[in-house]
C-alpha cells in the first residue's frame, strides 16, 4: 500500500511539473551590448520573481496562462511585455534595456531603502553624479555638495536648509552614509569628506528633511549618501592628473572709524605672505596680547596637485572595484597646508542568482594643518591670529571595513546583514589626539509584493564607539540599539504612500539610557504624467555626541574649547510640501521644476557659541526652542542645444527664515556675549543661496560655467566685534549703501562666485581621453562662509582623463 501510495505521489508531482511553462532570457544594455547583474524581474499578477545572474540571464518556472512581465533596474527605464504560456512550453524573451529618458525616472534608494524612481518620492532629493567632479574639477564629497541647492559647507560641516549653525566640528544634524551605512566619526559626529571614494563614486543622493525614521539620530536635518559604482562586465580604467595655482589675493587694506561707521583707505595689498620671510600673528584685540613673529619656510606659490585612478570589471562571479587617490595642497592661508593619500577595494562574489557576499575596504591618511582665525586686515586676513597661534599639525589615519551577506528569494523577500568597522587615530601637536574604534551591525528585511504594490522594510541595528582622546578627557564608551519599521504602497499606479517608525535608545559611558522614538509619513501623487505633488512630516532627534559633552582643548594662548557634560539631546519636526514637473521643449530638451515650501522646528536645539566661562572660548548648549521656515526652487534640464549638442543645466535658489521660537529682545541686548543682530535671526546662517550650473559639448569641445550667490551672514556671536574688530570693519565694508551697522536691520552685499571651464574630449579606439582647464572665483571674489575664515581666491586649474575599455 504504502508503495502504491509513493508512486503515485511521485507521478502526481511528475505530472505537475511536466505542466509547468518556461520564461528566460539574457538581459543587456541597449548601447554598450553589456550584460546586466541584478536586474529585478518580476510578474505583475502574481509573487513569482527572481533577479539576472552574473551572466545577466533570467529565468522563471510559472504555470501556463497570460502574464505581465517587468523588467527594473537602477537607471534604466522599466521594460513591461505582455506574453502567454502553454504547459511545457519555453519562450526565450532577451531584453536589451536603456538607459532613463526622462529626469523624473532617475532612479534613488536612500530615502525609502530600495530603488524608486526620484519623482515618486514624497521629499527633496538631490542627485549629484560622477561627471560634477570631472568637470568642475572637485577633489572631495564636501566641495560638490557646495554646488547642491540649499546645502552649504562650514568648517567641514553640512548644513542643509539652515539646519545648523556653527558646531567647530563636533555634532552634525546631517547623517552622512556610504553605501547606506554611517560614515561620520562616531565619537565626534565630525565628516571626514577627503576620505571618501571620489573616484570610484557611482551618484550622491542627498535628501533634504528629517530622516530620523530610519537612519536614527544625526539625520534630524538630512542625509547624504555616497554611493560607490558598480563593476562592469568589460574591464574600465580610469586614471586622472589635476591640479591648480592660486592668484594673488584680492584683498583690501582699509580702516574703519566705529564712531562715523566709515571704511577709508582702501587699497589693494600689494604683499604676498609667501614672499616674506616672516609673517606676523596679529594680536587684533589687546584681549590676546602682543602680535607674534614667527619664520616663514614656505616660499611657494599656493597650489594643489594630485593623481586618482580607478578600476571596475564582473570577473565571472567576483566582482571587483578598486581606486586609490594621491593629494597635496598649499592653501592660499598661511599654514594651510595638506598631503592625503586614499586607497579602497570592494570585493563582491556572486554565490548564486539569490545570494551575494563580500567586503567593502577604504583606507586614507592624512598630514595637514587648520587654520582657524584670521589675524586682521588686509595681509593679515590669510595669518592666523594670535589668539590661535601656528595653525595645529594633525595627522590621522582611518580605515573601514564592511563585510556584508545580501539574499534574495523569488517570492520577493529580501535579506541583508551589513557590518562596518571604523578605526579612526588622529595625532595632533598641542595635546589634542583622538583614537576610537567603532563596529555598527544592521540587519535588513525587506518583502515586495509586486501584486499589490506593496512594500516592507524592517530591521535592526546595533552600534558601539570606544574613544580615548586627550581631546575629550579620556576614555568613552557609547552605545546605540535600534528598530525600524517602514511600509510603502502604490495605489492606483499614481498614489504613493510611505509611513516608518523608529525605536532608539542610547547611552555614553555610564549615563542611563535614553529612549526616543520617532515616525514620517509621506505622500506623493501623480497628478498629470509628469507632475508629481508631494508632502511629508518627520520627526526627528540627536543625542549629543562624545565631543559637544567632554571636548576640552585650547587653540592658541587666549582661546578655549570648553566641555558641557550637562548638555542634553534634541529633537524636532520637519514638514514640506512639494510639486514636482516634467518639461519638455521640443524633441531635444526635457527637465524639471522643482518647488517646494518647508518648516522645521527643533526644541532643545544644541549649537556651539561663545562664552566666557571662565575664559574665552566655545561651549556647545542648548539653546532653546528654534525654528526654520522657507522656500526653494530647483530647475534641471538636459538635451541637445539647437537639436546638435549635448547640454545640461542646473539651477537652484533657497530662501530660509531662521528664528528663535520665544525671542526676547530685552534680554538678548542685555546680554553682552549674545548675538550681533538685535533682531529675530538665528546665528551663523545664509538667508539666500543660489546655485547654478551649465554646460554644453560642441564638437569634441565642452565649454561650462558655474555660479554661486551667499547672502551676507547677518548673525554672529557678538563677542566678535570685542575679540576680532577687524570683523567689524569688514561687515561695515560689505553694508549697502545707506545703511549702517547701528540700524536695527543693517542691509548687506552678498557675493556671487563665478567659475569658467572649457574642455577637449576624444577617443581612440577604446580609450576616451579628456583636457580641461578652469577658473574658479573669476572676479577674485574676496567672501567668507563662516567669519573670519576667507574662502580660495581666483585660481587656475587643469584636469587630465583617461579611461580605457
Amino acid at each position: 500500500m504504502k508503495k502504491i501510495f509513493l508512486f503515485l505521489l511521485i507521478s502526481n508531482f511528475i505530472q505537475m511539473y511536466a505542466q509547468n511553462a518556461t520564461v528566460k532570457g539574457v538581459l543587456k544594455d541597449s548601447k554598450t551590448n553589456e550584460t546586466l547583474i541584478g536586474v529585478n524581474v518580476a510578474l505583475s499578477d502574481s509573487s513569482t520573481g527572481t533577479t539576472s545572474d552574473v551572466d545577466g540571464k533570467y529565468e522563471l518556472s510559472v504555470k501556463p496562462g497570460n502574464y505581465k512581465i517587468t523588467f527594473s533596474y537602477v537607471g534604466y527605464d522599466n521594460i513591461t511585455k505582455d506574453f502567454s504560456l502553454k504547459a511545457n512550453q519555453t519562450v526565450e524573451m532577451n531584453i536589451m534595456m536603456g538607459e532613463l529618458q526622462s529626469m523624473l525616472d532617475e532612479v534613488v534608494v536612500t530615502s525609502s531603502k530600495f530603488e524608486r524612481k526620484i519623482g515618486e518620492e514624497s521629499v527633496s532629493i538631490d542627485i549629484i553624479k560622477p561627471a560634477t567632479f570631472e568637470r568642475q574639477n572637485l577633489n572631495n564629497v564636501g566641495e560638490a555638495l557646495q554646488k547642491s541647492s540649499g546645502v552649504t559647507i562650514v568648517d567641514g560641516q553640512a548644513n542643509i536648509r539652515g539646519g545648523s549653525g556653527y558646531s567647530y566640528g563636533a555634532g552634525s544634524r546631517v547623517l552622512l552614509l556610504m553605501d547606506d551605512l554611517p560614515i561620520l566619526q562616531a565619537d565626534a559626529g565630525f565628516p571626514s569628506w577627503t576620505s571618501l571614494p571620489v573616484e570610484n563614486i557611482g551618484q550622491i543622493e542627498v535628501i533634504k528633511g528629517a530622516a530620523s525614521a530610519l537612519y536614527g539620530s544625526s539625520a534630524m536635518n538630512g542625509i547624504v549618501n555616497v554611493r560607490t559604482a558598480y563593476p562592469t562586465s568589460k574591464p574600465y580604467a580610469k586614471f586622472s592628473i589635476f591640479g591648480s595655482v592660486i592668484d594673488n589675493p584680492n584683498s583690501k587694506e582699509y580702516t574703519y572709524d566705529p564712531a562715523s561707521q566709515t571704511i577709508t583707505g582702501t587699497t589693494n595689498v600689494s604683499k604676498q605672505w609667501w614672499k616674506l620671510d616672516s609673517v606676523t600673528l596679529h594680536a587684533d584685540s589687546p584681549i590676546f596680547g602682543k602680535d607674534t613673529t614667527v619664520a616663514n619656510t614656505n616660499h611657494n606659490r599656493p597650489y594643489d596637485a594630485g593623481f586618482s585612478f580607478s578600476y571596475r570589471e564582473k570577473i565571472n562571479k567576483l566582482d571587483v572595484v578598486a581606486g586609490g587617490m594621491f593629494y597635496k595642497k598649499q592653501g592660499a592661508k598661511w599654514g594651510d597646508v595638506e598631503t592625503r593619500g586614499r586607497f579602497n577595494m570592494n570585493l563582491g562574489y556572486h554565490v548564486n542568482d539569490k545570494l551575494i557576499v563580500g567586503v567593502n575596504t577604504n583606507i586614507a591618511t592624512s598630514k595637514s594643518q587648520t587654520f582657524f582665525l584670521w589675524g586682521g586686515l588686509g595681509l593679515n586676513k590669510y595669518i592666523p591670529s594670535a589668539a590661535t597661534g601656528v595653525p595645529t599639525l594633525s595627522r590621522s589615519f582611518r580605515v573601514n571595513v564592511d563585510p556584508y551577506v545580501r539574499y534574495a528569494d523569488a517570492k520577493g523577500n529580501g535579506h541583508k546583514l551589513l557590518g562596518r568597522y571604523v578605526r579612526t587615530n588622529i595625532q595632533n601637536t598641542n595635546n589634542q589626539d583622538n583614537s576610537n574604534h567603532y563596529i555598527y551591525l544592521e540587519y535588513q528585511y525587506q518583502r515586495k509584493i509586486e501584486k499589490w504594490n506593496f512594500v516592507v522594510t524592517a530591521g535592526a541595528v546595533g552600534s558601539y564607539v570606544y574613544s580615548t582622546s586627550q581631546l575629550f578627557n579620556g576614555k568613552h564608551k557609547g552605545t546605540n540599539i535600534a528598530g525600524y519599521f517602514q511600509l510603502d504602497k502604490k495605489f492606483f499606479k499614481i498614489l504613493n504612500l510611505s509611513y516608518g517608525f523608529r525605536f532608539e535608545t542610547n547611552h555614553i559611558d555610564k549615563q542611563k539610557w535614553e529612549t526616543k522614538t520617532v515616525s514620517r509619513g509621506g505622500i506623493n501623487i501623480q497628478a498629470a504624467k509628469y507632475t508629481y505633488i508631494r508632502a511629508s512630516v518627520g520627526q526627528g532627534y540627536r543625542y549629543p555626541t562624545v565631543a559637544e559633552k567632554y571636548i576640552q582643548t585650547q587653540l592658541g594662548p587666549g582661546f578655549f574649547i570648553f566641555p558641557n557634560p550637562n548638555l542634553t539631546s534634541e529633537s524636532g519636526l520637519s514638514t514640506e510640501l512639494g510639486i514636482k514637473q516634467g518639461v519638455k521643449l521640443g524633441k531635444y530638451v526635457r527637465g524639471f521644476v522643482d518647488v517646494a515650501g518647508f518648516y522645521s522646528q527643533y526644541n532643545n536645539m544644541m549649537e556651539f557659541g561663545f562664552v566666557v566661562d571662565p575664559a574665552l572660548g566655545f561651549k556647545d548648549s542648548n539653546i532653546g526652542n528654534t525654528r526654520i521656515y522657507g522656500t526653494e526652487v530647483t530647475i534641471g534640464a538636459e538635451g541637445k542645444l539647437f537639436g546638435k549638442f549635448p547640454t545640461t543645466v542646473t539651477l537652484g535658489y533657497t530662501y530660509i527664515m531662521p528664528q528663535y521660537r520665544g525671542y526676547n529682545e530685552a534680554k538678548e541686548k542685555a546680554n553682552v556675549y549674545s548675538d550681533i543682530a538685535n533682531y529675530n535671526i538665528l546665528k551663523y546662517r545664509i538667508q539666500h543661496q543660489f546655485t547654478g550650473s551649465w554646460d554644453v559639448d560642441f564638437k569634441g569641445f565642452t565649454f561650462g560655467v558655474t555660479g554661486q550667490y551667499y547672502s551676507f551672514m547677518e548673525n554672529i556671536d557678538n563677542i566678535f566685534q570685542l575679540i576680532l574688530p577687524s570683523y567689524t570693519a569688514y561687515q561695515a565694508a560689505h553694508l549697502k549703501k545707506g545703511s549702517s551697522l547701528s540700524d536695527k536691520k543693517p542691509k548687506f552685499k552678498g557675493d556671487f562666485i563665478l567659475d569658467l571651464r572649457v574642455g577637449y574630449h576624444f577617443t581612440v579606439e577604446n580609450r576616451d581621453f579628456n583636457f580641461s582647464f578652469l577658473v574658479k572665483n573669476v572676479t577674485n571674489r574676496e567672501y567668507t562662509l563662516r567669519p573670519t575664515l576667507l574662502e580660495p581666491p581666483r585660481s587656475f586649474g587643469f584636469r587630465m582623463d583617461m579611461t580605457f575599455y
